[in-house]
């Protein structure tokens, strides 16, 4: 069998495995609790939006206050702007509400599916809490800056692939390995499988993409990367947790 072909059955099955997720009455809290920090967050952003095009003095005067084309320019500018960002920043901001609440979670799937795996460390509520601020920060700043290419058709897609591939993968797969290993050495084994990680990312940047998909699409993902990384004992988590590494 082609070796692509067994790649995409691989991440089917894995998927398939996550869905049983979606049987945790747990997994619906924190479904919940992301849903709404995220509404909370969004229309924060949108009031700021709005604000701060208010401050834009400049855009009052002249011939556009003259044709009183001002307020419908302003409104569905800052419209538009405020889905664009919307939209390609969701995956993060939801990832990084639900944050603390994913370690838990993965815990639950661990114990169920894998006995065998190694005891995790239990990982401090300071420590989850930083990082999902550390994701919140960086997925809003490297989206704010590829915010031009969003309105490029085809160039947009490329970019939200690209770009949340990378991000997402290297969280989720953090979410799981900073239970058994530091955050450094996390980040260092990323980097050593990192093209094996951007193939997968594919699969979590389709999820939150897809309507009603994506609502569920942090429990997905979590647990898509747990099964990932322990149904094969030649992962990258697990080769560096044998005992002779």
């Amino acid at each position: 069998m082609p070796s692509n072909l067994r790649t995409v059955k691989r991440e089917l099955s894995d998927l398939s495995l996550a869905i049983g997720v979606l049987r945790e009455p747990f997994a619906w809290g924190v479904m919940l609790l992301g849903l709404a920090g995220s509404v909370l967050i969004f229309t924060g952003f949108a009031w700021l939006a709005w604000w701060l095009i208010g401050k834009l003095e400049w855009l009052h005067h002249g011939w556009l206050a003259k044709t009183r084309w001002d307020e419908w320019m302003l409104g569905g500018v800052g419209s538009i702007l405020v889905l664009v960002i919307g939209w390609f920043t969701f995956p993060l901001i939801v990832t990084a509400v639900a944050g603390a609440f994913l370690e838990p979670l993965a815990d639950r799937i661990e114990r169920r599916h894998y006995p065998s795996a190694p005891v995790p460390r239990q990982v401090p509520l300071r420590e989850q809490i930083h990082s999902s601020l550390r994701v919140l920060v960086r997925g809003l700043g490297w989206n704010l800056l590829a915010l031009p290419f969003y309105f490029i058709p085809v160039v947009n897609v490329v970019i939200y692939a690209a770009l949340n591939s990378f991000l997402l993968s290297r969280e989720y797969f953090q979410v799981v390995a900073v239970r058994h290993i530091t955050l450094s050495e996390a980040k260092e084994l990323y980097r050593s499988h990192r093209n094996e990680m951007l193939r997968g990312g594919l699969t979590l940047a389709l999820l939150f993409v897809i309507p009603v998909v994506n609502l569920f699409a942090p429990l997905l993902a979590t647990a898509w990367m747990v099964h990932r990384v322990w149904r094969r004992e030649s992962s990258p988590l697990w080769v560096r947790l044998l005992p002779d590494n």
